[in-house]
């Protein structure tokens, strides 16, 4: 072994497949040192024996492992610390092609309300009824967290004996002033029967009816933008200023109808004269 050639940097290169310029870099953060450097010329040489070593380090860079990993993982013999890096870099691939799908599916969007409108939204002013409901309201992370809510309401109704009411009406308000980024204060409503002691987070409140400007999505949520812009001008042109918290009625929703294609929503706007 000790009799072995070194590999000049030209020769490592070719075989490695990893450029003079990053085996330069790779070196100077400590991620695949030569195994000679000469003192006089600075001619870095490598044992044949790291061409393996390479080949993870070339793996792992594709993956889309950054140099602080890279270095943190040499020599490269340790199998649990190279499983747990590749699986840490797996999760972040995944959370960034969910970001991708979810950015191809807006610009598919907008290119198709670029050929023209997808719907005809006609709000109408009308008063929205009293309603007897059994109410949870929650900071969520962000407003797809929306179903964590459901969930929690569904079982503690389920767990207390609560009964809905006929043909219940599934009510989301968004207490906010304006839209948020993050940390959403969310309100889920169902009607019930009666009232009921709480639990769990779930009150027992009596609803007011609401003047309030409707309009109807049909289809996923991701349209309800065209909507808004549509609440925004029809309450604009009628002199009519916002007097609540914003709520959506899922009339027909993820929790019976899988297709969203088949989702209808009634997004309701409270007003009052300016």
């Amino acid at each position: 072994m000790s009799d072995t050639r070194l590999l000049t940097i030209g020769e490592f290169s070719r075989l490695s497949m990893l450029s003079i310029r990053m085996l330069r870099h790779y070196d100077e953060h400590g991620v695949l040192p030569p195994t000679r450097v000469d003192p006089f010329s600075g001619y870095r040489s490598y044992h044949p024996a790291l061409l393996r070593t390479a080949g993870r380090i070339r793996a792992l860079r594709d993956a889309g492992v950054g140099i602080a990993d890279l270095a943190a993982c040499a020599p490269f013999d340790d199998v649990a610390r190279l499983r747990a890096v590749l699986l840490e870099r797996r999760r972040a691939a995944a959370a960034e092609l969910a970001l991708a799908e979810g950015r191809l599916s807006d610009i598919d969007r907008f290119l198709a309300d670029l050929e023209g409108p997808v719907m005809s939204t006609n709000p109408v002013r009308t008063t929205l009824p009293a309603r007897r409901v059994a109410s949870l309201r929650a900071v969520i992370p962000a407003y797809d967290d929306e179903g964590l809510l459901w969930q929690r309401l569904g079982a503690a109704l389920g767990s207390s004996g609560v009964v809905p009411a006929p043909e219940a009406s599934a009510v989301a308000v968004f207490h906010d002033e304006g839209f948020v980024d993050r940390d959403p204060d969310v309100e889920v409503q169902l009607d019930v029967t009666g009232e009921f002691p709480g639990t769990d987070g779930v009150r027992y409140v009596e609803e007011p009816p609401v003047d309030a400007v409707v309009a109807e999505l049909r289809g996923p949520y991701d349209g309800v933008s065209g909507v808004m812009a549509a609440l925004g001008e029809w309450i604009a042109a009628h002199g009519l200023r916002v007097a609540g918290p914003m709520r959506n009625v899922y009339v027909v929703g993820p929790a019976t109808e899988p297709d969203p294609a088949a989702w209808v929503t009634r997004v309701c706007l409270p007003v009052a004269e300016v």
